[in-house]
């Protein structure tokens, strides 16, 4: 979606397209958690993918990380923080996870959130669905300079009355990143009406009282509309 910006008071300096080095580590973020659900097997703990997927991010020019490699299975899908490390707990034959990576190329900063779901439970094929139908209505409802909170409320209007919680604990579904920084304009929540310009992160979170699911891109707000790096 793109609004007339004519109105808007574009920060100077901002590019119409995405920077090369942003669009390089979040898709090289992207292809790394894309692979890594693919690759999960059941009998595989969350400690192995974490570890798998730090290795391939830096076979794949990735320097290091800005924050830890997240992975949650079963119960552990229901977090997804900075301070939540990856565990023992093993993969079933019939389970779901998701998997958050955050590679750092040339000092861009990516973030992508995929989630995996082993056997065919219909619960699980349905809420990874879901995820994906939320998290493309969300990006599809962005506009350059528009209020953070805005894109919060589309998100919060799409699971009122769902039976889903927001599993977010600090109740956002992103935030700002860039080279070398993130969180700096702020989070994607209820609170925060900070024009979105640059990039930012969107990554809804739902879940119940047995699992979550979790998907995530980069959008870029530009001068000319938002582009969403995947």
């Amino acid at each position: 979606m793109t609004e007339n910006t004519t109105s808007l008071v574009i920060p100077p300096g901002l590019t119409a397209q995405p920077p090369t080095g942003l669009v390089t580590a979040q898709l090289l973020a992207r292809d790394v958690a894309e692979a890594a659900a693919s690759a999960a097997w059941p009998g595989m703990t969350e400690k192995d993918l974490a570890r798998w997927a730090e290795e391939t991010l830096r076979a794949g020019g990735s320097t290091g990380l800005w924050t830890m490699v997240n992975v949650g299975f079963g119960e552990g899908s229901l977090k997804c923080f900075p301070t939540e490390m990856p565990s023992d707990r093993m993969l079933w034959n019939i389970d779901c996870g998701h998997i958050d990576v955050h590679p750092v190329v040339d000092g861009w900063w990516g973030d992508c959130t995929r989630t995996l779901v082993i056997g065919d439970q219909p619960d699980y094929v349905e809420a990874k669905a879901n995820i994906q139908n939320i998290h493309d209505t969300v990006l599809a409802a962005a506009y350059p300079g528009m209020p953070a909170n805005e894109l919060w409320g589309v998100f919060n209007d799409l699971i009122t009355g769902t039976g889903w919680n927001h599993m977010d604990r600090l109740g956002n579904i992103g935030h700002s990143i860039g080279q070398n920084v993130s969180y700096t304009l702020g989070y994607i929540d209820r609170h925060n009406t900070t024009p979105m310009w640059g990039g930012w992160a969107v990554e809804p979170f739902i879940g119940n009282h047995g699992y979550g699911v979790k998907v995530e891109d980069v959008i870029w707000f530009g001068t000319e509309g938002c582009i969403v790096i995947r």
